[in-house]
C-alpha cells in the first residue's frame, strides 16, 4: 500500500500510484498528451453540463401563460379585430357602472370614524359651543386623580425603541466610577463555539482536478435527457413482458388476493320496498 505524502494533490497521487502499479505489472503504457481538440471537447462538455435545466412544460401540460399581477397587461394579447370592433347594445349595457341609489343627505363623511384625527369628526353647532354645561357634566368632565401614596414613574420617552441616547439620566458618580473586572466580563459579547462552522457560500470554487477530469460512461448515460414519446398522454395499455405472463403467483400472493369476507351472522340492509305476506293481506283489522 502506498502512502500519500502531505501536500500532494489527490489527482497527482492517483496518477503516480497507477503508474507504479502498471510498471510492476510490466504493462507500462506511453503517456498521451492532451491535444487542443480534446481540451476543446472537455470545455464544451463542461459548458453543456453547466447550463440550467430547461423547462419541460408543453402546451398540453401548462395551465396558461405566466401572469404577473399588479400591471395593466392583459392575460392574452388582444387581436386587432377585437380592438376595432363595435360593441353590441348588450355589451354597452353590461359595461355601465352600478347606479348609486343613496341620497346625498344620508351619506356618512369620509373621516367620521377615523382614528387619530386632531380635527373634529363632525361639525359642532353654534348652540352647543355657546351653551353652559350643568353641574353633572362638569363633574363627569373632571380627570381621574391619583390616589394617596402614588409615586411618579421614571421619566420615559414615547417610542423610545432604538434611541441612542439613554432613556433616563445617568448620575455623575456612575459616569466616573472605575470599571470592575466582573462588569467587563459581562460586557463582552458572546463568542461562537470552537467547533462552529459558518454558513457555506452560495457559489463554490471548483477545483482544478474537477475541471480536468473526464466523465465516466455511467455519468454520460445519466446526463442524457429522458426520452419521451410525442403526444400529450401515454398509451392506456402497457405492454406486459413474456416473463410476467408465464409467472405463477405464490401461496402468499394468492392468500392476499382473496377478497375480504363478511362476518358470521351478518345480515344485509333491508330493502326500502318489501313484499307483503299473504297473511297480512287477508288479516281482518280489529276495532282498535
Amino acid at each position: 500500500t502506498a502512502i500519500k505524502p502531505r501536500g500532494t494533490p489527490r489527482s497527482v497521487y492517483f496518477i503516480s500510484s497507477r503508474r507504479e502499479r502498471a510498471a510492476c505489472c510490466c504493462c507500462v503504457r506511453p503517456a498521451v498528451e492532451m491535444t487542443r481538440e480534446k481540451a476543446t471537447e472537455r470545455l464544451n462538455r463542461f459548458a453543456q453540463l453547466s447550463t440550467p435545466k430547461e423547462s419541460k412544460a408543453d402546451w398540453w401540460t401548462s395551465f396558461g401563460p405566466k401572469l404577473q399581477w399588479g400591471n395593466q397587461e392583459s392575460m392574452w394579447p388582444v387581436s386587432r379585430a377585437a380592438l376595432t370592433s363595435t360593441p353590441s347594445a348588450r355589451l354597452t349595457q353590461l359595461a355601465q357602472c352600478k347606479q348609486d341609489h343613496r341620497r346625498p343627505d344620508t351619506l356618512i363623511p369620509e373621516y367620521q370614524f377615523s382614528c387619530g384625527r386632531m380635527s373634529t369628526l363632525w361639525d359642532v353647532s353654534e348652540a352647543a359651543l355657546s351653551a353652559l354645561c350643568s353641574e353633572r357634566v362638569s363633574f363627569l368632565a373632571r380627570h381621574k386623580t391619583a390616589v394617596s401614596g402614588y409615586l411618579r414613574h421614571r421619566e420615559q420617552f414615547v417610542y423610545s425603541c432604538g434611541r441612542c441616547s439613554p432613556i433616563w439620566r445617568v448620575r455623575q458618580d456612575a459616569i466616573i466610577c472605575p470599571q470592575r473586572p466582573r462588569t467587563a466580563s459581562l460586557a463582552q459579547s458572546k463568542r461562537t463555539h470552537r467547533l462552529y462552522i459558518p454558513a457555506r457560500e452560495v457559489q463554490t470554487v471548483v477545483s482544478r482536478a474537477a475541471k480536468g477530469c473526464t466523465a465516466s460512461e455511467h455519468t454520460e448515460r445519466l446526463a442524457k435527457a429522458k426520452e419521451k414519446a410525442e403526444g400529450p398522454f401515454r398509451e392506456p395499455q402497457s405492454q406486459v413482458s413474456e416473463a410476467a405472463k408465464r409467472a405463477r403467483p405464490t401461496d402468499r400472493i394468492l392468500d392476499l388476493a382473496r377478497p375480504k369476507k363478511v362476518a358470521e351472522g351478518y345480515q344485509p340492509c333491508r330493502d326500502v320496498e318489501w313484499k307483503v305476506s299473504n297473511g297480512a293481506k287477508n288479516a281482518v283489522a280489529s276495532n282498535r
